[in-house]
């Protein structure tokens, strides 16, 4: 017959386990990475007795983990693409208020530079304008060197997070090797130890903050991890952990490779897509590389512009003028923006030709130059004109367009009116610009000239690459928001199954002890009947 007394000492250990798992949920309800855990219980093999079978009451088959793993994939996932966002905004902004700021900005250093060349220009014998012109100078050329060191500073900090990054995920890789080995005791995942499954689903959920990873179970729940997809680098083959390293091109601005060093070999791996890694190559390629980029062919622009008005004038000295930037900006971008001028006669406000019409000129033709090629010669020539064969300089002719233009030797002419035969104008260098602002003019205009291909002025150009780095962290900012929403779905539809609550728990604190009181009661029966044939004379 079945014992009931042994039911009820059965029912009793079932319930005191049920009991005992409920009050460590309650215990671990505030423990980071903990999965509530749960008593099944299956029924005891039923006794048989004649053509019927009795009940023998159940037993603690296994105490498991109110686990998904559907739902953990999903939480790995939002967490790798919510994390790529992070270091994008973080970085782009800074770039924003670096190149963006009033007192840090480019645009401003521009500005007043282009202003004390207005000012020069108004006044080109004033020592005291030529003093500013060369301060605001000095002042366009440290704000470029400035700037370059600021970007240059957020590139290696961005690089050393990077580094940082993936000696952590190695570090990771390692722990997870050694969980998978212990793991690895057990043939089956229903007799793994609980707090081992969770320290197994907390790495991963920590590499995937890192990069996107693809995990693969098997039966015993040891885990193989690979990068991005099932087709990506492997991080972790069960045994063996891949260590990850990074280098940086040093003239490329930006440009990173992740190398992945699986049987001794260092190898380029392509598979970092997502994460917190993923997010700091998007910046460096997305934003920084064409911040670098874009400011050092500024610099170049500015300078070689610049320079070539100041090389085709007249300095106070009468002489030509030199160059006015380094021009080693051209291959050490705007970390080599320097001014070379500190004596302000040096600086050319005056053109560089004198164009003088020979004393019997009976036309009223007039010669001017509008236009000098960077580094062509100074001119030195007479221009004949005869009603028979035209222009000529010392013989050869000069042929003369419908609208009086010519070019001679990189220099680009104009004449007005119409000459008379027999009138000649002598070209030469300029002797006596310390009142002549016409170089200074052009220098001014300089700030509205459209520089770029595309028809964009200096300063435009240089907006343009605020504006872009401004666009990238709004556009990341917007993903981010609707990340985040994923994200915490993710993080509810999780916490619902394994997460502790205190409702739940309380719930079923009564409800299991209850049980264990009544399980209780079957025992206190069946003595009292025993008993009873004791009694029995």
């Amino acid at each position: 017959m079945v014992d009931i007394l042994s039911i009820g000492a059965g029912a009793t250990q079932l319930y005191r386990s049920a009991l005992t798992t409920v009050s460590n949920n309650i215990a671990n309800m505030n423990t980071e990475g903990y999965t509530r855990q749960v008593t099944d219980s299956e029924q005891s093999m039923p006794v048989q007795l004649g053509g019927m079978y009795f009940g023998n009451g159940a037993h603690l088959s296994n105490i498991t983990r109110a686990f998904s793993e559907f739902n953990e994939g999903n939480l790995r996932n939002s967490s790798s693409e919510l994390s790529t966002q992070d270091p994008l905004i973080k970085y782009a902004d800074r770039i924003v208020d670096l190149m963006g700021s009033g007192t840090s900005s480019l645009s401003s250093a521009l500005d007043q530079f282009f202003t004390a060349a207005s000012n020069l220009s108004s006044d080109p014998a004033s020592r005291p304008l030529r003093n500013l012109f060369l301060r605001d100078a000095d002042g366009l050329a440290i704000r470029f060197r400035e700037l370059s060191g600021q970007l240059s500073n957020i590139e290696q900090e961005t690089q050393a997070e990077i580094n940082s990054k993936l000696t952590t995920l190695n570090e990771l890789g390692k722990q997870l090797v050694t969980v998978n080995e212990q793991l690895a005791k057990k043939a089956t995942l229903n007799g793994q130890p609980p707090d081992l499954l969770d320290k197994r689903d907390g790495i991963l959920r920590d590499m995937a903050e890192i990069a996107k990873i693809h995990v693969k179970q098997t039966a015993s729940g040891t885990v193989e991890v690979k990068l991005d997809d099932q087709n990506g680098t492997t991080v972790v083959d069960v045994s063996r952990a891949t260590v990850f390293s990074a280098t940086f091109d040093a003239e490329q601005p930006g440009q990173v490779e992740i190398l992945a060093n699986v049987y001794g070999v260092a190898s380029p791996t392509s598979s970092v897509t997502g994460g917190a890694l993923g997010g700091l190559m998007n910046f460096q390629s997305q934003v920084l590389a064409p911040a670098v980029t874009g400011l050092n062919e500024l610099a170049v622009m500015t300078a070689t512009e610049i320079n070539a008005l100041q090389t085709t004038g007249v300095d106070a000295n009468g002489e030509r003028g030199t160059t006015l930037f380094d021009e080693g900006v051209a291959t050490a971008g705007a970390a080599g923006f320097t001014l070379l001028q500190s004596d302000p006669d040096k600086v050319a406000a005056a053109g560089l030709l004198q164009i003088s019409p020979n004393a019997t000129n009976s036309g009223g033709a007039i010669l001017d130059y509008n236009q000098i090629a960077a580094g062509t010669p100074t001119p030195g020539f007479t221009l004949n004109y005869s009603a028979a064969d035209g222009y000529n300089i010392d013989g050869t002719a000069v042929a003369v367009d419908a609208n009086g233009n010519f070019t001679h030797e990189g220099v680009s002419y104009a004449f007005t009116g119409i000459p008379a035969d027999g009138d000649s104008f002598t070209v030469g260098l300029n002797t006596s610009g310390l009142g002549d602002n016409r170089n200074m003019l052009l220098m001014a205009r300089l700030q509205d000239k459209a520089t770029y291909a595309d028809g964009r002025t200096m300063g435009e150009g240089y907006l343009d690459l605020v504006r872009k780095a401004g666009n990238t962290s709004a556009l990341a900012k917007i993903s981010q928001d609707a990340l985040q929403a994923v994200h915490d779905q993710a993080v509810v539809e999780k916490d619902k199954l394994s997460g502790v609550s205190l409702d739940q728990e309380a719930a079923d604190l009564i409800r299991f002890q209850q049980a264990y009181q009544a399980s209780a009661q079957i025992i206190q029966t069946s003595t009292k009947m025993f008993d009873s044939i004791l009694g029995i004379r």
